[in-house]
């Protein structure tokens, strides 16, 4: 199959993205983090999240790499808007990083992995440009840990529909708790595994970017020719996830799992 980005790359999907930051999504790694260091963030996006990081290691230097060209630009525009000199940003592949052996001090990935149909490979490469003694921190959603009430019938067979479209693009939306095995088995050591829950607060904002997704996967994924779904499942799913959004007692958590590991 082949792989692809199931959120996409669409305005919802990307004011979406750029609401993370460094203390609500990359809180475990900050204490590794020191001034000076050089540091890689794969899979970087609209580089909310990297620009946080380029502000803790200043005055090191953050690399921000990701395959699309449109979330490089956001980034970039980002960094360049806020005044921040020591961050750069350019579109790469995660499985052919574009650096020599030993480069990084540190290494960075958020809300990738989940996508990814070779992990053992990206994480080759990762080792390959790390630099003996340095550190790696991945962090990625479990889907068998998410917390959602009340739930109805359509809902509940609106998250399994997305689930199923990250299964078709190659992705693993239960990597989370497999991120400690995968370091482990490309040689990475000292590892130590954590997990946290995110409330979505307000609802809207978590439902609107999922039903908007699965509304574009008749066109997106050819969900509809494949028989995946037909335009009533899809428009009643969608309602169902607007619904739910307004409801008095609406509650979204969505657990997420870390590790750091060192190659020594």
């Amino acid at each position: 199959m082949p792989e692809r980005y199931t959120p996409g790359y669409s305005t919802n999907a990307t004011n979406f993205m750029a609401k993370r930051n460094i203390d609500t999504h990359a809180a475990f790694f900050t204490p590794y983090l020191r001034p000076g260091m050089n540091l890689l963030d794969c899979g970087c996006g609209p580089g909310a999240i990297a620009l946080g990081l380029a502000k803790a290691i200043f005055p090191g230097m953050l690399t921000g790499i990701d395959r699309e060209v449109s979330q490089i630009q956001i980034a970039a525009e980002s960094s360049f808007n806020q005044g921040i000199s020591n961050a750069n940003f350019l579109e790469a592949n995660i499985y052919a990083l574009p650096f020599p052996d030993n480069s990084f001090d540190a290494i960075f990935s958020h809300a990738l992995f989940e996508h990814l149909q070779e992990p053992a490979q990206a994480l080759g490469e990762m080792w390959r440009v790390l630099k003996p003694g340095g550190i790696v921190g991945l962090r990625s959603p479990d889907w068998g840990g998410f917390l959602i009430a009340p739930s109805t019938p359509e809902l509940e067979k609106a998250f399994s529909y997305y689930k199923w479209l990250q299964q078709q693009n190659s992705g693993n939306p239960d990597v989370g708790r497999e991120l400690r095995a995968l370091l482990r088995q490309s040689g990475f050591t000292n590892i130590k595994a954590s997990a946290s829950y995110q409330c979505y607060e307000p609802l809207s904002e978590a439902t609107e970017y999922l039903a908007l997704r699965i509304e574009a996967s008749a066109k997106v994924d050819g969900a509809i020719e494949k028989g995946w779904a037909d335009e009533q499942s899809l428009t009643a799913m969608s309602r169902a996830l607007r619904e739910w959004s307004q409801h008095p007692d609406g509650f979204f958590a969505a657990a997420w799992c870390e590790v750091v590991g060192w190659k020594s």
